[in-house]
């Protein structure tokens, strides 16, 4: 059953995922709208504007923010009127793009009565629709590896073969494009993932609080997460809350997420004891890179805990080669020498890899001088 909400008061839209029809809350004027998952569904009390450069449209155009009560980006906008060309001949392209606050794609609505059209203005149909607007969604598509020169018709016969592609590239592109309608897709696809997407970005970053990155982090879509995750790295002191829900994703179930959680800490972050405790809290079910890469961060830090060294020394020998040498080189730069630390390394000397009793070796060899 599909729950209707609003962009803005004017804007009644009926979410439905990927496949979601907008349709204006006036039965006899219906607008044409898809949208996708929003970052974060809050009510918009503010709009503000910014003129930006397109590098599309080759002109100074307006972005606009949608702001909800707490401060924090809803959403963006942008109107769109430019010409798309192909074959000596122009048809206007008229459309809104959205973004959500991390620069995803949300969606895309036509003014009233207008429509999408492939070759002699033959409208859209609702599957194309839906098929550009899954297109679009996609930030990974390589639609935006092609040129101008691949994507247009070269001539009127061009046109009608192979759907305004040249030949050598047309079974390639056909593969992202609406057919009837490549250069217009093409066109709508570099709009969406062009300099406009990195000034929302860019606008975000610039309005970020703490309450807004922990909203992000426990309420938003997957990719959302991931995407503030990289923006707060080298970053998390200023973001207590933020920082203890990344330290938590760090047990996720998910690799991907424990492991970008775990890459958005630097060394100056260990500064403080607390984060040093709950990283090392989870380090025994680690893998082997996210073991390694811990490791490297408290080689990294200019203070190691001492509940830090007495985890590290649980099980020691029972962890992989690399691993233990990675400790034992923290060791003998960090001049630890409490005895169990000695009396551990005294163990692995007399170990029947020699690598590790070399190890070892050096590191006790560096408490004698």
């Amino acid at each position: 059953m599909y729950k209707v909400f609003s962009f803005v008061s004017i804007l009644i839209f009926l979410s439905g995922g990927l496949e979601g029809l907008f349709v204006d809350a006036r039965e006899e004027e219906k607008n044409i709208r898809y949208k996708n998952e929003l970052t974060l569904d809050f009510p918009v009390a503010k709009i503000n504007n910014k003129v930006i450069y397109d590098e599309v449209e080759k002109k100074n155009v307006t972005l606009y923010q949608y702001i909800s009560d707490k401060g924090f980006p809803v959403y963006y906008s942008r109107n769109v009127s430019t010409g798309v060309c192909y074959d000596n001949q122009c048809k206007q392209l008229n459309i809104t793009l959205y973004w959500n606050p991390t620069g995803r794609y949300l969606g895309f609505e036509l003014p009233e009565k207008e429509f999408l059209s492939k070759d002699d203005h033959v409208p859209f149909t609702e599957e194309e629709y839906i098929r550009l607007n899954k297109l679009l969604s996609d930030p990974k598509l390589p639609l935006g590896d092609f040129t101008y020169n691949q994507i247009a018709a070269k001539n009127k016969a061009a046109l009608y073969s192979v759907d305004g592609v040249s030949g050598a590239t047309s079974k390639d592109v056909l593969e992202y494009v609406i057919k009837g309608s490549a250069y217009t897709t093409y066109t709508i696809y570099e709009l969406v993932y062009g300099a406009t997407q990195s000034e929302v970005e860019s606008w975000t970053n610039q309005v970020l609080t703490d309450e807004f990155l922990e909203d992000i982090l426990t309420e938003s879509p997957y990719q959302d997460k991931l995407w503030v995750i990289d923006l707060i790295q080298g970053r998390l002191s200023y973001f207590s809350q933020s920082r203890d829900i990344v330290l938590d994703l760090m047990k996720s179930d998910d690799f991907s997420l424990a492991e970008k959680s775990l890459n958005s800490l630097i060394a100056e972050d260990l500064m403080d004891e607390e984060v040093q405790i709950k990283l090392m809290g989870e380090f025994h079910d680690f893998d082997f890179g996210m073991k390694s890469r811990t490791l490297s961060l408290l080689k990294n830090a200019n203070y190691i805990s001492p509940k830090v060294v007495e985890i590290l020394n649980d099980d020691i020998e029972d962890m992989e080669v690399p691993i233990i040498a990675a400790i034992l080189d923290i060791y003998k730069a960090k001049g630890i020498k409490d005895s169990k630390t000695i009396a551990a390394a005294r163990k692995i000397s007399d170990s029947d890899n020699r690598y590790l009793a070399k190890k070892a070796e050096d590191y006790i060899q560096m408490l004698n001088q």
